[in-house]
């Protein structure tokens, strides 16, 4: 492990962003890093790196752009690399850099009939609601249809991401998530929460627009 790369992980590792941008407005190498985290063998390091790379596309548009091609590029690849993260970390960066990903709502949805990719993918719709509210909109309905799946953590990620849109067509699809009591940890802004699926569909209820 280089160095700048022990440096950004120990960063993450205590949930700090601000030094990691401070590295990265040194120098360059900090996106390659974070890109390299995504597969770190812990879940909540993995995560950061998600957030680290929206915190960075904010801050540091010029760093992050060529990310993003390699990032749509790995969704693609067959060889089980950095791919299944890397949906949530376009999710991000879109969510803190709109001008970088216009466009990517759609050919996210193509990656929900993906396992590997599912939960990912919906993640990445919920937090580019925000930034994209009309897009985000018009995918309702395939998203609403994975609350029929059995996974509950597919199950847990559509009721996040329906939350984050808002929209009151998928109420049908959310009330039938009452009663299911598996827990499911979602990633938040820094840290991983862990409720039943349907508390997560709760709460996504309780934001829908009337």
């Amino acid at each position: 492990m280089s160095a700048l790369r022990g440096a950004v992980r120990g960063h993450l590792e205590r949930g700090e962003f601000a030094p990691v941008l401070e590295l990265a407005a040194a120098g360059r190498g900090v996106a390659r890093a974070l890109v390299s985290l995504l597969c770190d063998p812990d879940e909540l390091v993995r995560w950061r790196a998600v957030s680290a790379l929206g915190h960075l596309a904010g801050a540091h548009p010029e760093q992050a752009q060529p990310l993003v091609t390699r990032l749509y590029w790995s969704l693609n690849d067959e060889s089980g690399g950095i791919g299944w993260m890397s949906a949530p970390a376009l999710g991000e960066i879109g969510r803190r850099a709109p001008q970088l990903v216009g466009g990517c709502i759609r050919p996210l949805v193509r990656y929900l009939d993906e396992p590997f990719l599912l939960a990912g993918a919906l993640w990445a719709i919920g937090r580019l609601a925000p930034a994209y509210p009309a897009e985000t909109r018009e995918v309702v309905p395939d998203v609403a249809e994975r609350c029929g799946q059995d996974d509950p953590a597919v199950r847990a990620h559509a009721a996040f991401a329906l939350g984050e849109i808002g929209d009151a067509r998928a109420r049908t699809a959310l009330a039938a998530l009452a009663g299911d009591a598996r827990r499911v940890r979602v990633y938040g802004d820094g840290g991983l929460v862990e409720k039943q699926v349907q508390e997560w569909a709760g709460e996504a209820l309780a934001r829908l627009a009337a």
